[in-house]
């Protein structure tokens, strides 16, 4: 009978011993996986006008929103710093740049960049709730007497218009649309 309680007692310990190294690799490799992906859109809001023509009830200067694409957040930059090392630059060069080009003006500022719009998220777990509060964003901003356009959100090599792909999704009727992104 003590041969009986010995073997009991060992299988019960090595049960003890290896279950729970079994059931929390995964776990840990699952949360290592999703703890550094994050996902974000950007909001821009703009002024548009003719360059070198004086704004008046004639000419009148056009508010515009630019939507992001949903991207994941870069790893390089905290999130704090992410509007004006990245963000800034890249609609700026990217954007603003070609549209000034064609004789525009395009002017915002730093505090006309936002992180998920209006909401009080930095960032979301999931592709899809950015995506559904981009949505709603959008919606909202139907509102608002402006034009609205997306664009596309790429970091690295990055080439103007070619890259950023600014497009017309929302026309407000009250506002003018000065030099229709291509």
């Amino acid at each position: 009978m003590s041969k009986h309680i010995l073997r009991m007692a060992s299988l019960g310990t090595l049960v003890i011993v290896f279950l729970p190294v079994q059931f929390s690799r995964p776990a840990a490799a699952n949360a290592a996986r999703t703890a550094n992906t994050v996902y974000l859109f950007v909001e821009v809001e703009a002024k548009v006008y003719r360059k070198n023509v004086r704004i008046s009830s004639e000419n009148p200067s056009e508010r515009r929103w630019y939507f992001s694409n949903v991207i994941v957040q870069p790893m390089d930059v905290p999130t704090y710093s992410l509007i004006k090392q990245k963000i800034m630059p890249y609609f700026s060069r990217n954007v603003m740049d070609p549209f000034e080009a064609r004789g525009f003006g395009l002017d915002y500022g730093e505090q006309d960049v936002r992180l998920n719009g209006e909401s009080s998220y930095a960032n979301y777990e999931t592709r899809e709730k950015a995506e559904e509060q981009r949505n709603k964003e959008l919606e909202y901003r139907k509102g608002q007497s402006g034009n609205i356009y997306s664009f596309e959100l790429v970091f690295g090599p990055a080439k103007g218009e070619e890259s950023s792909k600014p497009k017309l999704i929302y026309r407000d009727k009250e506002q003018p649309n000065y030099g229709d992104a291509k």
